[in-house]
């Protein structure tokens, strides 16, 4: 089998070479595993303990039978996991039962690993029943980020410092869940009630979105010279100055009153929100309190905004929204148990080895596929009825309850969810779903354009897209090509580079035609070309009170940052003999892979790759390979330093690994589609074009179809390097 070598940012030719031997008995473990059950087994009954200080006892013997078949993959089951045992859940109101891992998964259960250990399949280091073992890396700092104990580049977390990692593929655990939700009583509540913060205020705005001006004259004094104004017309028209409320609908003063009022009520939005972001530590400074003008949407608020949105998951740039301001007038109690509800999401879709998140289902309603019987079926939103059936079992539907279940959980878990496994029962999985299935993966490019974004004059030139690139996952079932996801992504466009001793712009292409997968990568590592400008080598970052400029280390990898973010599979091109045998791989550095540049997957475009969020990249390549032959192949080892110098010092990269590979043992089909060509041009530009403008190219920077503000800098994010992807 022909593999590709390695994550080269120039294409290569590698010749063909076989892959290891395939595993000799695969996953004998599976005495009780089928991958086509019947949709309705019994289960056998799982023996009672007590719980509390008697949980730790040896379970209580049960009748001997033989268990029914489960719908257990091999790869993620949970057997061999240190705890040994699941807690039983069968619903509300009925007590958790101890059952040994082997037998819960027997009897039909999923084993859910709600443990503060867990991590996705990607940052595995064994498949269960082989002696493949082979550590990750990247493993112990994902527990850590997700634990609240480092930062990206692996420094302890200040005091008042939090991870908010969703958005990046990294969820929190329940742990710190629950810690945060405890501190709503003893520390935000009593905070929010003393700075008067009130919701209602929230809640009443109707002027839409407010976005961050970097403005010479801000709102707060705006709104002081608007009232003296007022009050002054007020005394010369016999009115009481003190209430305001009389100059509403005056034939003379109506209008200075809605100016008025319209900004003391912006102006109240962002003093409410303020309150909020300063009681829940949002803020950079003063160890999360910040110091900032109340009322004022200023620099330190739209960084603190950001980062409450991270915290809750809404993709943003850390201007005032709908969905903002919704989640900030919401209460903490509801607040933290969405949160916790997407926790419990990931582990579910992770122990279930599930991928149909509805999208498909939304892109194809009328879609139906027939079962083993030959019955018509829809496609389903299987990560939403998995999830709802976990929730209904552990009794978290409500903040109330779920509150008393995370003491409970805890407890079960060793007094701190430290190694706590619960089994549930979760729908019947389609008949599709198999040990080794067959995937083909097509990605629509959307709309193309090729022409030049700058008119002679060097003024950005509008390039509307109606159609987004688009990257839809295949399943193949008896013939029926199954679509089991379809989500956006991104294509390549003009990008800065560095030509000739300055920045010029090229067109950084997404290939066009048939490719294969043939490797996943962990916690892969992009090394920077030496076109990249050495100001985009470099960060800053605020640590100790103050802004350091360090090496973009996050940037290269391993990290949740990285230019190929938490995972990535290569885009490889078959070379084949006339007699149809292969010849060579082709590599242009094209990956489909994850990104924390969220905004950029939304709307604007890749240096050439198919970006996909993190958390979803996350999804589909451990589902792909939970379902999937693969040689574990472990970390790639990689020697490379380069000295740099910017602003007159001297900076050095130093990368030790490419990341953790996965081979598989059968490629998986990808075609990329050419899309449709917009604009005068039917190819790409071939080499530099000087830059007309500082105005960023479309893969640069949030220019033309998104706002911009300064938390954009504050995000850790793709920003605007020059990688592959």
């Amino acid at each position: 089998m022909p593999v590709s070598l390695g994550l080269g940012a120039s294409p290569r030719l590698v010749r063909a070479r076989p892959l290891a031997a395939r595993w000799s008995a695969f996953f004998a473990l599976c005495l009780a595993c089928s991958s086509t059950p019947p949709a309705d087994l019994p289960s056998a009954p799982a023996p009672e303990v007590p719980t509390g200080a008697a949980a730790g006892a040896a379970p209580l013997p049960s009748e001997p039978a033989a268990p029914p078949a489960a719908l257990v993959f091999p790869k993620t089951s949970q057997r061999e996991q240190p705890a040994g045992h699941a807690w039983v859940f069968e619903g509300p109101g009925a007590e958790p039962k101890r059952q040994e891992i082997a037998a819960a998964e027997a009897a039909g259960y999923t084993v859910i690993d709600l443990g503060n250990g867990w991590v996705p399949y990607i940052f595995s280091e064994k498949t269960v029943a082989l002696e493949d073992f082979q550590t990750n890396d990247y493993r112990k700092r994902y527990v850590d980020l997700a634990n609240n104990r480092v930062d990206a580049d692996g420094e302890p977390l200040d005091k008042h410092e939090r991870n908010f990692l969703e958005l990046y593929g990294i969820p929190p655990t329940l742990q710190v869940v629950a810690s945060e939700w405890r501190a709503v009583d003893g520390e935000i509540g009593p905070c929010l009630q003393a700075a008067g913060f009130d919701p209602e205020v929230l809640r009443a705005w109707t002027g839409g979105g407010i976005a961050y001006e970097n403005k010479k004259m801000g709102d707060v004094r705006r709104l002081a010279r608007l009232r003296a104004s007022l009050e002054k017309d007020m005394k010369k028209a016999k009115l009481d100055p003190s209430d305001l409320e009389q100059a509403k609908g005056h034939p003379k003063l109506g209008r200075a009153y809605d100016n008025w009022r319209a900004l003391q009520n912006k102006v109240d939005v962002i003093d409410h929100a303020q309150r909020r972001l300063r009681c829940e530590k949002m803020f950079q400074s003063a160890e999360g309190e910040g110091t900032y003008t109340k009322g004022e949407f200023d620099s330190a608020t739209t960084h603190a905004l950001a980062q409450f949105e991270k915290k809750h998951a809404i993709m943003g740039w850390g201007h005032f929204t709908r969905d903002n301001i919704e989640a900030l007038a919401r209460t903490q109690d509801e607040s933290a148990h969405r949160r916790m509800l997407r926790v419990v999401e990931e582990r579910v879709v992770s122990a279930a080895a599930i991928l149909e998140d509805g999208s498909a289902a939304r892109w194809k309603p009328k879609f139906r596929w027939k079962d083993r019987h030959g019955e018509e079926q829809p496609l389903r939103d299987l990560v939403r009825e998995s999830v709802d059936a976990t929730i209904t079992a552990l009794d978290l539907g409500t903040p109330e309850s779920a509150r008393r279940q995370l003491d409970k959980l805890s407890e079960l878990g060793g007094g701190n969810f430290e190694d706590l496994l619960v089994a549930v029962k979760l729908p019947p999985r389609p008949d599709y779903y198999l040990e080794d299935m067959t995937f083909e993966v097509v990605i629509d490019r959307g709309d193309v354009w090729y022409d030049f974004p700058f008119d002679s004059a060097g003024k950005r030139l509008s390039q509307p897209r109606e159609r987004y690139p688009h990257i839809t996952v295949y399943t193949v079932y008896e013939g029926q090509k199954i679509p089991l996801l379809h989500w956006r992504t991104t294509i390549g466009s003009w990008r800065s580079e560095m030509y000739n001793g300055s920045e010029h712009y090229k067109y950084k292409d997404s290939d066009v035609g048939p490719r294969v997968w043939k490797e996943i990568v962990a916690a892969p590592v992009w090394i920077p070309p030496a076109t990249t400008p050495p100001r985009e080598l470099v960060r800053r970052k605020w640590k100790d009170g103050r802004v350091r400029t360090v090496v973009n280390n996050a940037e290269f990898g391993p990290s949740y940052t990285s230019a190929y973010g938490l995972v990535a599979a290569y885009h490889i091109k078959e070379i084949k003999n006339p007699d149809g045998t292969l010849k060579a791989d082709f590599d242009n550095s094209i990956r489909t892979h994850g990104s924390v540049d969220y905004m950029s997957i939304l709307r604007r475009y890749s240096h050439g790759c198919h970006r996909l969020y993190n958390m979803s990249a996350v999804r589909l390549f451990s589902f792909i390979l939970g379902h999937r032959q693969f040689v574990r192949d472990g970390q790639i080892k990689l020697g490379f330093s380069r000295e740099f110098v910017h602003e007159d010092q001297t900076f050095k990269i130093a990368l030790k690994t490419r990341g953790y590979r996965y081979k598989l043992v059968q490629p998986i089909a990808v075609d990329v589609t050419e899309g449709r060509i917009k604009g005068t041009r039917q190819k790409p530009i071939e080499g530099y074009i000087p830059k007309p403008s500082d105005t960023p190219a479309p893969a640069d920077g949030p220019v033309a179809e998104t706002p911009t503000g300064p938390a954009e800098s504050a995000a850790p994010a793709e920003s605007n390097v020059l990688s592959p992807g």
